[in-house]
């Protein structure tokens, strides 16, 4: 056999199961892998070449517990579950989400890098595919792309709408400038680089954002001030 050394035969070798008795009840796995190796039976007059290979057979363990860390945001709790830190909202997962999508959804819990493990715990514990759940507009936002709430009669003004949460597919916008004319728009793909309007007036007028999907609405307001030329 390629390795063995003088003297040494497939016969003068045992197999035997590495298992670390430190771990949870002697679990003979590392990482997932459970290793089988070779090695001499008491009393063979043989030696082993250099380039022999002890390692007879690698196979993947059952997922356990062990294999498991807590996930982005989780932190492991006084009963040993992940649960989610103070300062992280699982909600925000789906946050940008939009109808007809999907997202994963944590459970809390990830496989440690590296780990080969299969089965046991990790359907229970892997993230799973959840469809996007609709949202009500919510935090609707309206400003000036300048940032400034003057602007000149004649002059183009821009204005951005922005939104927290809610379906931006899905939900209707509607803008009015308050000097008798208004836009609206089935979602929010027009409007991501701006709303652009000229007055023809001077004077201070309300400008209204309306923003709505099946599930409710919101409305933001700004005041901007018209100046002549």
């Amino acid at each position: 056999m390629h390795g063995l050394g003088p003297g040494c035969h497939y016969s003068s070798l045992i197999f035997f199961l590495i298992l670390l008795l430190c771990l949870p009840k002697g679990e003979p796995c590392v990482m997932g892998e459970r290793k089988i190796y070779k090695k001499r039976k008491p009393g063979a007059q043989c030696s082993l070449g250099r380039d022999y290979s002890r390692t007879v057979v690698s196979e993947p363990c059952v997922c356990g517990q062990g294999d498991f860390e807590c996930d982005y945001g989780y932190e492991r709790h006084s009963n040993n579950q992940c649960v989610p830190a103070f300062w992280f909202s699982p909600s925000s997962l789906s946050k940008d989400c939009s109808i007809g999508q999907s997202y994963l959804n944590s459970t809390g819990y990830r496989r440690i890098v590296s780990n080969n493990c299969t089965d046991g715990l990790r359907e229970k514990y892997m993230a799973k595919v959840e469809k996007c759940p609709g949202k009500a507009p919510r935090g609707l936002h309206i400003l000036t792309a300048d940032g400034k709430l003057v602007t000149e009669q004649g002059q183009n003004a821009t204005f951005i709408i922005l939104m927290e949460e809610g379906d931006l597919q899905r939900t209707n916008i509607q803008l009015d400038f308050g000097d008798g004319i208004a836009v609206s728009y089935a979602n929010f793909s027009p409007v991501e680089d701006g709303i652009r309007h000229v007055y023809k007036s001077a004077g201070i007028f309300q400008v209204t954002a309306y923003a709505e999907n099946s599930l409710g609405s919101d409305t933001a307001v700004l005041f901007l001030h018209v100046v002549c030329k």
